[in-house]
């Protein structure tokens, strides 16, 4: 009788343990991970960190979370602290920095894995010119996989009433709008032979009609230009969008003719990464890093 007593025990404990062990599934990965980049792309994000570091506990969290995200570049808006996001990029060891002096704060940066990409420059366009650029685009020159690519940081004018006021220069429409138009001229006539990667938070979104939409320079030349993120802005969903708290995408990727085939070759691979699941969900992401999640695209050199 003991000696059943104890075999029911024995099988009871292997039960539960066995229940407990079922239980345990595999971490989610890409469309929820953090894993974004392949070995064998040119993989470039987007990111506003919104006043980085908006917390003391930001760069501790973004020094565990960037090398995860296995990406060669990245473009940063609103870095308020210099010190403090050259402090992030020491603490990762494949990483350099790069972040402009053309604003005192609201600054656009880089990161970049050293070890795939080189620098050849890192300059500003547009510099005093505040109504189109109240933030200067960020230009890095850089060299991966023995190819030359020109990425272009951008944070345009905020706000507005989704009209443009072509009576007031300082409308936030008509500014978002000039600075398409001079951005598209500067690439035309400086780098139309050169792959091209236009990005930043742009603050509008590519999807509206022609007498609203404030891209029209790029978006009525489709064999010079594609807005990579025009999938999620034609059809945005809570799990795709760059700026979730109002279901919308404002963080936008546009590449040149020259990189098109790069582009397909790599699967037309764009999309957000959803940092939030790995620091407790959209509201503690908003308090403790961004409300803007990174967005980025994979490029195949060839």
């Amino acid at each position: 009788m003991r000696f059943k007593y104890l075999l029911l025990i024995l099988l009871t404990l292997i039960l539960v343990s066995c229940g407990q062990n079922n239980k345990l599934t595999p971490p989610p990965t890409d469309e929820v991970g953090l894993l974004f980049g392949s070995p064998e792309t040119l993989d470039i994000v987007s990111w506003n960190l919104k006043t980085f570091p908006l917390t003391n506990n930001t760069v501790n969290l973004l020094r565990d979370i960037i090398p995860q995200m296995n990406v060669d570049v990245i473009a940063f808006q609103e870095v308020m602290e210099q010190s403090q996001f050259y402090a992030l990029a020491e603490a990762m060891p494949d990483y350099e920095a790069y972040v402009y002096n053309a604003t005192s704060s609201y600054r656009l940066a880089y990161l970049y894995d050293s070890r795939t990409v080189t620098v050849n420059d890192a300059y500003t366009i547009f510099n005093g010119q505040s109504n189109p650029f109240p933030r200067p685009p960020y230009i890095l020159d850089i060299n991966f996989a023995n190819q030359n690519y020109l990425i272009i940081n951008n944070h345009f004018k905020a706000l507005g009433d989704n009209f443009i006021d072509e009576t007031d220069d300082w409308d936030e429409e008509y500014r978002r709008r000039l600075a398409s138009t001079l951005l598209e001229e500067y690439i035309r006539e400086n780098f139309n032979n050169d792959r091209v990667v236009m990005l930043g938070d742009l603050n509008d979104q590519i999807q509206e009609p022609t007498e609203t939409n404030v891209f029209l320079p790029f978006l009525n030349r489709p064999d010079d230009y594609l807005f990579t993120t025009m999938p999620i802005a034609t059809n945005p969903t809570p799990n795709t969008v760059s700026y979730p708290s109002y279901n919308s995408i404002l963080d936008h990727i546009l590449i040149s003719d020259e990189l098109f085939s790069d582009f397909a070759l790599a699967g037309n691979y764009c999309r957000v990464i959803r940092v939030e699941n790995h620091v407790g969900g959209l509201s503690a992401y908003y308090s403790l890093i961004s409300d803007h999640r990174p967005i980025g695209i994979r490029l195949q050199a060839n």
